[in-house]
Formats: C-alpha cells, sequence, structure tokens
C-alpha cells in the first residue's frame, strides 16, 4: 500500500463549511489513515478566515488536532495551507500574512472564480510566479473558466503553475461533466495532484482519496496515479520541485 498526501482539505472546525465541530475534524484524520494517508494540509479559505476569524485561529486549530491525534495514536500530521480565491488582493495579503501558502513552501493553493471571467487572472498569476511562488490551481474540472476556455490551463500549465485534481470528481460525484473533465485534463497531462478537498466525515464531500486513486489507475495507469496521490503532492509538503511532466 503506498502513502497518500492531501494538500486540500477544509477539516478544521466552525471555519468554512467544513466540519461544526472539533470531534469530526479528528473523525475525519481518523478516516484518512485508514486510507494510509501520511500527512494533510487544512486548507480553509482565506476568505472565511480574513471576514470571520484570523489566521492566528487556524494555526491553533491545527495545532489542537494535531496534540488530539498525538493522544490517540493516530499517524497521521496535519499541516496548514489556505485555500485563496484569486483576486486583486491576493499578492498583497500574501504578503502582509492573510495568504497562506501550502505548509510554508513555495507552493499556493489558488481557487478561481466560480462565475464570471475577470481581466486580472493571468497577471495575478504572472504576479506569484513572479515573486517566486508556485500556484496550484484547485479543482480546475469543477470550474466553468476552464470548461469555458479549455486550452487556458495548458496555458497556466506552461507558465509554471501546477493544478490539483478533486478524487471525487473521477468517480462522478460531481457529474458527468466533471467526470469527463478529469479524465481529459489527466491524460492531456494537465493533472499534478489529486488532493480529496474533502468537508466532512460521512456524505457527499467525505474523505475518498484511496477511491479516487483506484480510478485514477485506470485511467492514466498506476505510476503516474501514484506520483499524483504521492511524490508530486510530498515534494509541496517538503517544499521541492515537483519532476516537469509534458503537456499534451
Amino acid at each position: 500500500m503506498i502513502d497518500l498526501y492531501d494538500i486540500h482539505n477544509h477539516l478544521l472546525p466552525g471555519v468554512d463549511d467544513g466540519p461544526e465541530d472539533f470531534l469530526e475534524s479528528i473523525q475525519i484524520c481518523e478516516i484518512a489513515q485508514s486510507q494510509n494517508t501520511k500527512m494533510i494540509i487544512a486548507t480553509p479559505h482565506r476568505k472565511d478566515v480574513t471576514e470571520n476569524h484570523s489566521v492566528h485561529l487556524i494555526k491553533d486549530l491545527v495545532s489542537n488536532i494535531n496534540g488530539n491525534l498525538t493522544q490517540k495514536k493516530t499517524c497521521v500530521d496535519v499541516k496548514l495551507g489556505m485555500e485563496n480565491h484569486i483576486d486583486l488582493d491576493l499578492v498583497q495579503d500574501i504578503e502582509n500574512g492573510k495568504a497562506l501558502t501550502l505548509n510554508n513552501s513555495e507552493y499556493i493553493l489558488v481557487e478561481m472564480p466560480w462565475e464570471g471571467r475577470p481581466s486580472y487572472i493571468e497577471p495575478v498569476i504572472a504576479d506569484l510566479l513572479q515573486s517566486g511562488l508556485i500556484p496550484v490551481l484547485a479543482h480546475p474540472e469543477r470550474m466553468r473558466l476552464f470548461e469555458d476556455e479549455r486550452a487556458l490551463l495548458g496555458e497556466f500549465v506552461r507558465m509554471g503553475c501546477k493544478s490539483q485534481l478533486t478524487a471525487s470528481s473521477l468517480y462522478g460525484k460531481f457529474g458527468e461533466k466533471a467526470q469527463k473533465a478529469s479524465v481529459d485534463m489527466m491524460t492531456e497531462g494537465l493533472i499534478h495532484i489529486i488532493a480529496s478537498d474533502t468537508h466532512m466525515a460521512e456524505g457527499q464531500r467525505c474523505y475518498d482519496m484511496d477511491l479516487g486513486f483506484r480510478f485514477a489507475k485506470q485511467i492514466i495507469g498506476s505510476y503516474k496515479a501514484t506520483q499524483m496521490v504521492e511524490s508530486n503532492p510530498l515534494a509541496i509538503f517538503e517544499n521541492q520541485k515537483m519532476p516537469i511532466m509534458k503537456v499534451k
């Protein structure tokens, strides 16, 4: 059994649309351990943290969760990151500590707009890259932007961005359209990482990395699928370069 590393997970209690209480956060981690996950990056929405909480609070929550997991002898290590909606304040918020990278690395999880096509997207991505950061584009298979502009994801990847697919998209949990986009993007070499984007212990947004990995192996083979759940996300945890992937 391979080790799994999850870079996108909304497990912090009471922060965004993830679990409401601490016990469910621990339950998510225990389920992750049962699927041989070794590390998770908690990625609350930047907007929710900025408007309703604080970076200090989410750091304390991660510390408390890790302390509880240690007491329970649950072998999952939780790190901190953030899911950063792209906007004109993003670069400045990184500088002032309101926007966090993934485990304090050069990788930063970036979410595109769900609606609309603002003209600042390319300049902000370029600014992030220019500053030495590597944008990791969250769940492109579910974004209207990439549905409407199929070539855009490839352009961002060629610029130096990475992309993260949601495990459950691979087996149809977000519908046929997202499933087909997942397959197309993977076979075109546009996906680097599979993550859970977990929001709850049970139900629609539960932890399912292992199942997503099994479907990925059927699509692109065991070697490439393993890169996406093990070596590539581990590179983010360790702030190392990922192997260059060829875009078709």
